[in-house]
């Protein structure tokens, strides 16, 4: 019984990674983790913080051509 809870619980971690890397809700921890292997691109100072982060991503994302012709 206890090995089919485990299991359970397993697969469960494994859906719940899934979805908050597909809904983009894992950006931040990912952008974390960038950052301390030294790929981050966002700057070259400390890793900002989560706010700044979200308003630099929005920021990069509504400014420039959106579109491609």
């Amino acid at each position: 019984m206890r090995s089919i809870v485990r299991g359970t619980q397993a697969v469960m971690g494994k859906a719940w990674w899934w979805l908050r890397q597909v809904s983009g809700d894992a950006a931040y921890e990912n952008y974390l983790r960038r950052t301390r292997r030294g790929e981050a691109t966002i700057c070259a100072g400390p890793p900002l913080t989560r706010e700044q982060y979200y308003l630099d991503v929005l920021r990069r994302r509504y400014t420039g051509v959106g579109r491609c012709c």
